[in-house]
């Protein structure tokens, strides 16, 4: 249990400094494929001025990527809060028995429902991530 918490805490730890660190780099000027055309007397038409004006409607800030994100976050933290509710349910609800059941034997109803918490927490941790790090690629790279 321990080099679980270790692992989690260190993952939580690092994703961040490679964020901030990685943010130089991820500010770059995005690559425009119609630069080059559009220069000159082309500068005028029609297809260059809506190259210059508009958002990507999958990829944006407000794309389709994004909103499909949110609401999949938001489905999984829905689900997550429940499953932490069951879980001290059930863990409230115990009788007092063990953590550790004798070695061959089932698992105690109070070790079910820490599993169950934990796997609800480590869920959401990972939604958590997930959905960060969905936002920093469309935000930042596909713009």
């Amino acid at each position: 249990m321990g080099r679980k918490i270790k692992a989690i805490l260190a993952s939580l730890l690092i994703l961040p400094t490679l964020t901030i660190t990685s943010g130089a780099v991820l500010a770059a000027d995005p690559f425009n494929p119609l630069d080059k055309a559009c220069q000159g007397a082309a500068a005028s038409s029609p297809t260059c001025q809506d190259a210059k004006g508009t958002e990507n409607p999958v990829a944006g800030p407000n794309g389709i990527i994004n909103k499909a994100a949110n609401i999949i976050a938001l489905v999984a933290g829905i689900g997550a809060v429940i499953m932490i509710i069951i879980g001290a349910f059930e863990f409230v609800t115990a009788g007092g028995t063990g953590f550790k059941a004798a070695a061959g034997a089932a698992p105690t109803k109070a070790a079910k429902a820490r599993a169950r918490i934990s796997s609800a927490v480590i869920g959401l941790v990972v939604v958590a991530l997930a959905w960060a790090l969905v936002r920093l690629i469309t935000n930042r790279v596909l713009q």
